[in-house]
């Protein structure tokens, strides 16, 4: 399927889903009152509905091969949450994006090159909570996988990143069981495994879950667990992971820690992320430092990439972002010397 093709039919099935996501939000039931009277509504109106049209521009320096690249947004976010005459029975997230690349050199795997368009999913599911008073919900559609500091961070569309390309994944189609209990949070994931697409080439899979204390408190520590055939460039490749995470808040302080080990098709692996970060007293500055180490066992002997990143972003309003980073490798897979990279990036959400 050529880029066009593809990006027709991409379009074509957001705007199947933006259809139905709209028509349920904007056709409320129609109660019949006294002539001359203003319809009422039954319930389901719009007053828990929030949206925004997000645009975003990004550019990329890599000093090893002295290329500049760029990643162009354009997406609607929708946020709704639907409620009956007992309490919320569930939350609708659709967040889908027309992205460009130009230039870029490594592309995700379903761009067809460097310079392409494509319909990006980001977080588009139903959390279906009526049940058991949030202790046992269904979740449906497109979703970040449930491993490490992302599930209680959202990083989405933002250059600060945590550890899912360790793991070759960020978001999938499928379905999780989630709630919150007393004092612990957890999710569980059965998905199809190929990412951004639902693709059946060499029959990818994934399940995945975590448990931790709940995301409101000072300190959390959770525990994750994947396994699965995540699709990528080159087909499927097999993994398994184990993970340890913790976020602790002091005041406009903020500490991060994960720490994961598995295997990629049989290779050991081990990776490793620290973040120390701080907002100012308005939280319209956030600064951080990151530190990263992956390592694999090779045939002769562990092999290992490690990198800092220093990175802030301005958020002056609830409309603008600017933000930018650093990132300074320390040790390079296979002596690869790719040299230093600067991300900046402007975001605006209407």
């Amino acid at each position: 399927m050529n880029t066009v093709s593809s990006t027709l039919h991409g379009v074509r099935a957001g705007l199947a889903c933006l259809v139905l996501v709209v028509s349920s939000l904007v056709i409320p039931v129609v109660v019949a009152g006294p002539a001359g009277a203003p319809p009422e509504s039954s319930g389901n109106d719009l007053d828990n509905l929030r949206w925004a049209i997000d645009l975003s521009t990004r550019g990329s320096y890599m000093e090893g091969t002295d290329n500049w690249s760029g990643q162009y947004a354009l997406g609607l976010d929708v946020h709704k949450v639907f409620s009956g005459p007992s309490g919320d029975i569930g939350t609708l997230l659709f967040q889908s994006y027309l992205v460009r690349l130009d230039n870029n050199t490594y592309p995700p795997y379903f761009f067809d090159d460097g310079d392409d368009w494509e319909l990006v999913w980001r977080i588009t599911n139903f959390n279906y909570t009526a049940l058991a008073q949030g202790r046992f919900n269904i979740r449906v559609g497109h979703f970040e996988v449930p491993f490490g500091l992302e599930q209680n961070i959202n990083t989405n569309g933002t250059l600060r990143q945590f550890t899912f390309k360790d793991r070759g994944i960020k978001a999938d189609w499928g379905a999780t069981i989630n709630g919150v209990l007393t004092a612990l949070e957890y999710e569980i994931a059965v998905s199809r495994g190929s990412g951004n697409d639902i693709r059946s080439t060499d029959d990818p899979f994934l399940v995945a879950g975590r448990i931790g204390s709940r995301s409101e408190r000072n300190l959390i520590v959770g525990l994750s667990l994947l396994r699965g055939k995540i699709l990528g460039t080159n087909g499927t490749t097999e993994r398994t992971r184990a993970g340890l995470d913790l976020a602790w808040y002091r005041g406009l302080l903020e500490v991060l820690l994960e720490v994961s080990g598995g295997e990629d098709a049989g290779t050991d692996t081990v990776n490793g992320l620290a973040e120390l970060s701080l907002r100012n007293p308005m939280e319209t500055l956030h600064g951080w430092l990151q530190l990263r180490h992956y390592q694999r066992d090779t045939a002769t002997g562990w092999d290992a990439s490690s990198s800092a990143t220093l990175g802030m972003a301005w958020e002056p309003d609830q409309h603008w972002s600017l933000s930018s980073q650093w990132i300074e490798p320390l040790e390079q897979l296979n002596g690869q010397d790719e040299g230093s990279k600067f991300q900046l990036q402007a975001r605006y959400r209407l």
